[in-house]
C-alpha cells in the first residue's frame, strides 16, 4: 500500500460520500470500505495483540505469584516456558519466553520472543513489562507497559498503561511500517469463570480501555469504550460491546464486537458501522 496519498484520497472518498445524494454518486458501502477498512483493521488486530500480551501476564504470571517452582508448568500451552527467577525467596522477574525458532500458535494467537515481568514494589501489585524480540500475529512489538494489580486478589483486577510501546510489520520486500502506540489505558475487571473454577483458562473480564496508534501518514486513529468490552479468554478475543473508532480528519465509526456470547460471538469478527453502512473485520 503506498501511504503517501492515502490520507487525501480517504478525505476526498469520505467528502464524496456525505455530499453526493444523486443515485449515480458513489456507493455508501464502498466509500466506508475504502475509508475504514485498513486503519480500522490495524487499529482492532493492534489493540487485540495488547489485550492477549497483557492477558497472559496476567494469566500465567499472576495467578502463580506464590508458586515455589521455578518454572511454571500448570494449564501452560505447549512451547511457551514461564520461568521465574528469584533472589532468595524475593522475585526478580518472571520471563514468559514463547520460543525463538519459530512462530507458535498459543494463546490468542502467533507469539514468538519474551515478555519480562518486573515487579516495581515489594508487595508485588506494581510489575513493568517489558517485551523482548516479541513477535504478535506477525508484528514486532517493542516498548514496555506498567501494570498494577487492583484489589488484593492477584489474578484477578488490574489495570495497564503505556506511552512506549510500538507495533511494526515488514512485507515482502522487507519495507517496515511503523504504528506507534501513543497512549493505552485500560481496566480490566474480572466477571466470572465458565466452569466456576479456579483455572483461569475460561475467564471472562470487562474492559475500558482507551487506544491511539498513529497511522502511517501520520494521521492518529483511536478506539475509546461505549459500553464495557467483554473479553473471553478461552476466545482470545473480546466477545461483546461497543467501541467508537476515529480516524484524525476523515470520521469514525461505531465497532460492535457482538453479544457476549462464548460460543456464537467466539470467532473474532468485529463490525464497523458508518454513514449508515458497516463493514466486517476479522481479527
Amino acid at each position: 500500500m503506498n501511504f503517501r496519498y492515502l490520507k487525501l484520497g480517504l478525505a476526498a472518498l469520505l467528502f464524496a460520500g456525505t455530499t453526493n445524494s444523486c443515485s449515480t454518486g458513489p456507493d455508501p458501502e464502498d466509500i466506508i470500505d475504502d475509508v475504514f477498512t485498513f486503519p480500522a483493521k490495524y487499529c482492532l488486530t493492534i489493540n487485540n495483540g495488547i489485550n492477549d500480551i497483557v492477558m497472559n501476564v496476567n494469566a500465567i504470571v499472576m495467578n502463580n505469584l506464590d508458586t515455589n517452582k521455578d518454572v511454571i508448568d500448570d494449564e501452560i500451552p505447549d512451547g511457551v516456558t514461564p520461568t521465574i527467577y528469584r533472589t532468595g525467596e524475593v522475585i526478580d522477574s518472571v520471563v514468559i519466553d514463547y520460543g525463538a525458532e519459530k512462530t507458535i500458535s498459543s494463546i490468542g494467537g502467533k507469539f514468538k520472543g519474551k515478555v519480562v515481568v518486573d515487579p516495581a514494589d515489594e508487595k508485588l501489585q506494581k510489575f513493568e513489562i517489558r517485551l523482548q524480540d516479541l513477535e504478535v500475529n506477525n508484528f514486532d512489538v517493542t516498548g514496555a507497559f506498567n501494570f498494577d494489580i487492583v484489589g488484593d486478589v492477584a489474578g484477578r483486577d488490574f489495570s495497564v498503561s503505556s506511552s512506549t510501546v510500538k507495533f511494526s510489520i515488514t512485507d515482502s520486500e522487507s519495507n517496515v511500517t511503523e504504528f506507534p502506540v501513543t497512549s493505552f489505558e485500560a481496566a480490566y475487571k474480572y466477571v466470572r469463570s465458565e466452569n466456576d473454577d479456579v483455572d483461569y483458562v475460561d475467564d471472562i473480564y470487562n474492559i475500558i480501555s482507551d487506544i491511539d496508534i498513529t497511522y502511517p501518514t501520520g494521521a492518529v486513529m483511536s478506539l475509546t469504550n461505549q459500553s464495557d468490552l467483554l473479553y473471553a479468554y478461552a476466545c482470545k478475543n473480546v466477545i461483546g460491546g461497543t467501541a467508537l473508532f476515529t480516524l484524525q480528519d476523515i470520521g469514525e465509526g461505531i465497532v460492535n464486537y457482538g453479544g457476549g456470547d462464548t460460543v456464537d460471538n467466539c470467532d473474532g469478527d468485529a463490525s464497523v458501522t458508518s454513514q449508515g453502512s458497516t463493514i466486517t473485520i476479522s481479527l
